[in-house]
C-alpha cells in the first residue's frame, strides 16, 4: 500500500533525481537522497531549496521551505540510504551495467519488503530486476523531465513485477500527485516514447532525405499542430541525441539476455540506423542541444536556454500529415503490440509532450484513410532501407477496411 510507503530513498541527485527527492518530501515523505560526491549532493539540496523558494513565493506549497528541506538527507554511501527504506527510486546515468550494479548493492541492503524502482527512459526492468534476488519488487518508474513540473510517470512492468509491486506503484504516483500511465510489457522505450518514435523518427528521416529543413519541421509543428516545441527543438532541449546513442550502445547487450525487449525488427533497424547517421556523430561533435551549447540550434552558452527563433512562414513548408502518418502508425503499434491502451497513449502525447490532443485524437480529425494512404506513398519513394518503416499498421487498416476512418463519419480511434 502507498499509504505505508514513508521512506524514501533516490539514487542520484543529478537533474531527475533532485527533482524526484524534492517531489517525495512534499509529500510528507522522509527521503534520503544520495550520490557519488558531497558536491553533487550540495548542488541537488540547492536546486531544491531554489525551487522550494520559488513556489512558497507563489503560495503553491502551505509548508515552509525549511521544513520541506529537512525531509531530505543527503549521503554518499548507497548501503546507509536504503537501509530503513520502504521505496527505492533509482534516478543513475542511462547505463545498464551501472544499474544493474545499483540495484544489486541495494537489494542487499534495502529492508526485504521494500520496492526497488528505476526511472530508466528506455533500458529493460527485466534485465534490471535480474540483478536482484526480489526480482517481483522491482517495477519501472519513470518520470518525465522536470519531475517538479510534469504530471505524467509513467509505471512499467517488468516480466517479474507482481501485481502488488505494481499496483502500489500506481497507488504512490497518484499520492504524489501524478498522473500515471502504465507501459503493460517491459519492452524497448516503453509507452511514452516508443508512441511517440514515429514522429521523432519521421522527422529525421525527411530531414535526410532533403525533403525538409529543421526549421521547417519545428514551425509546422509549433504554427500548424499548435504544439509547444517540435521535434527537434525538443530534441535539443533533452539532450536526446545523447539519449540514442545510449541507447543504441545499450540495446544488443539487452537483447542477448533479454530477446522480447525489442520483438519488431524494423523498429531496431530504422532506429540503429538514425543513431548511426544523425544522433552519434552529432554527439560526438558535442552538438548534444541546449546543454552543451549548440544542437539544431545554437543557444547562449552550455546549459542557458533560450527559445529558437522560427518564422511562421516556414510552417507552410510542410504538411502535417506528412509526419502525423508516421507519429500515428508508431503509435498504433503499440496498442497492436499490447504496450497500452488508446487512452493511455494519448495521455502520454498531451501530458509527457504537451500537445494539445492526443496522436489518435489528430489521426480521426485528419482521417485514418488519409494516414494510411500517406504511408503507401511515402512507402512507394524512400530509399529501400526505409520502406518498411511506412508498412502501415494492422489496426489501422482494419479501421479503414470497417470504415471507421474518424469524425467525418463519427467513428475512428473514438466515438463522435
Amino acid at each position: 500500500m502507498s499509504s505505508e510507503i514513508s521512506v524514501i530513498a533516490v539514487i542520484g541527485g543529478g537533474i531527475m533525481g533532485h527533482g524526484i527527492a524534492q517531489v517525495s518530501a512534499l509529500a510528507g515523505c522522509q527521503v534520503r537522497m544520495v550520490d557519488v560526491s558531497e558536491d553533487f549532493l550540495k548542488g541537488g539540496v540547492e536546486k531544491i531549496k531554489w525551487s522550494l523558494g520559488k513556489l512558497a513565493e507563489k503560495k503553491a506549497i502551505s509548508e515552509s521551505v525549511e521544513t520541506v528541506a529537512n525531509r531530505i538527507a543527503t549521503t554518499t554511501n548507497l548501503a546507509d540510504a536504503v537501509k530503513d527504506i520502504d521505496y527505492m527510486i533509482e534516478a543513475v546515468p542511462e547505463n545498464i551495467d551501472l544499474k544493474m550494479k545499483t540495484f544489486a548493492e541495494a537489494d542487499k541492503n534495502a529492508p526485504p519488503d521494500a520496492i526497488l524502482a528505476t526511472n530508466t527512459s528506455g533500458l529493460s526492468v527485466t534485465m534490471i530486476s535480474e540483478a536482484t534476488k526480489r526480482p517481483s519488487k522491482v517495477v519501472g518508474m519513470h518520470w518525465m523531465n522536470p519531475p517538479q513540473m510534469m504530471p505524467l510517470i509513467e509505471v512499467i512492468n517488468g516480466k517479474h513485477t507482481s501485481d502488488e509491486t505494481l499496483k502500489t506503484t500506481v497507488d504512490l504516483c497518484q499520492r504524489l500527485g501524478k498522473q500515471p500511465v502504465v507501459a503493460r510489457k517491459d519492452i524497448w522505450f516503453f509507452l511514452a516514447a516508443r508512441s511517440e518514435m514515429g514522429w521523432d523518427t519521421e522527422a529525421n528521416l525527411m530531414w535526410l532525405r532533403g525533403e525538409a529543413k529543421v526549421e521547417e519541421i519545428d514551425a509546422m509543428a509549433r504554427y500548424k499542430l499548435n504544439l509547444p516545441m517540435g521535434p527537434f527543438e525538443l530534441a535539443d532541449l533533452t539532450g536526446a541525441v545523447d539519449i540514442m546513442k545510449g541507447a543504441y550502445t545499450s540495446i544488443d547487450k539487452i537483447l542477448t539476455k533479454n530477446p522480447d525487449f525489442e520483438p519488431d525488427p524494423v523498429r531496431l533497424y530504422i532506429l540503429k540506423r538514425v543513431a548511426e547517421l544523425i544522433s552519434i556523430p552529432r554527439s560526438e561533435e558535442g552538438k548534444s542541444g541546449m546543454k552543451t551549447g549548440e544542437g539544431y540550434y545554437k543557444y547562449p552558452g552550455p546549459g542557458k536556454y533560450a527559445r529558437p527563433e522560427i518564422s511562421k512562414e516556414l510552417a507552410e513548408k510542410v504538411a502535417p500529415i506528412e509526419i502525423l502518418a508516421s507519429a500515428v502508425n508508431t503509435a498504433s503499434r503499440c496498442v497492436t503490440e499490447g504496450v497500452g491502451s488508446i487512452e493511455d497513449t494519448d495521455k502520454c502525447f498531451k501530458l509527457a509532450f504537451g500537445w494539445p490532443k492526443g496522436v489518435f485524437e489528430f489521426a480521426d480529425e485528419f482521417g485514418i484513410h488519409n494516414i494510411v494512404n500517406t504511408l503507401r506513398e511515402k512507402k512507394a519513394r524512400v530509399p529501400d532501407w526505409q520502406k518498411s518503416f511506412y508498412e502501415p499498421d494492422r489496426l489501422l487498416l482494419r479501421m479503414v477496411e470497417d470504415g471507421k476512418i474518424g469524425k467525418i463519419v463519427g467513428q475512428g480511434f473514438y466515438k463522435y
